[in-house]
């Protein structure tokens, strides 16, 4: 299985930001970015103004906070949905400011990974026939799973309290 950005995706990431937010403006203003600087230190000098990556940091961070929240609460087609969302987001980041090293692209691979993990368990779930996929046929750890949907389990939970 391929976890590589296809150029066709963009078409189908646009439709899933629409869906959602609106389009881009409304992911923008849903993650909201109060930084005026990013550390970027000696290995970014081509950075102009570090405020724009660090929004995009943000945003892209934003999106697989949301999957992850969705994946824990059994929503998979809309984990699926972020984690796309997000693959996108960064695939842009690292091509409008030039980062094109091994690290933004396995970042964009693990979104992906999740993304194929969460599509084939929301088919499962609307149709299922033998055990649910397991995470490790998709290249992903099933124990970083479980740390990550207890941190969104404890997210949640944060946010519910803060709101009753």
């Amino acid at each position: 299985m391929s976890y590589e950005w296809k150029a066709e995706y963009r078409v189908l990431a646009r439709q899933f930001l629409q869906q959602h937010f609106g389009g881009t403006s409304g992911l923008t203003s849903t993650f909201l970015c109060m930084r005026d600087d990013y550390p970027w230190g000696d290995h970014r000098p081509d950075v102009v103004d570090s405020r724009i990556p660090a929004k995009n940091n943000t945003e892209y961070h934003g999106l697989e906070r949301y999957a992850n929240q969705y994946h824990a609460t059994a929503q998979y087609e809309f984990a699926y949905q972020h984690w796309f969302m997000a693959a996108y987001w960064r695939t842009v980041d690292a091509e409008s400011n030039n980062f094109l090293d091994a690290t933004h692209s396995k970042a964009v691979e693990y979104c992906l990974k999740q993304a194929q993990y969460n599509k084939s368990l929301a088919e499962w779930q609307d149709h299922p026939v033998g055990p649910a996929p397991e995470p490790e046929k998709f290249n992903l750890s099933s124990g970083d799973l479980g740390k990550k949907e207890l941190l969104a389990f404890a997210q949640l939970e944060a946010a519910q309290a803060k709101w009753s």
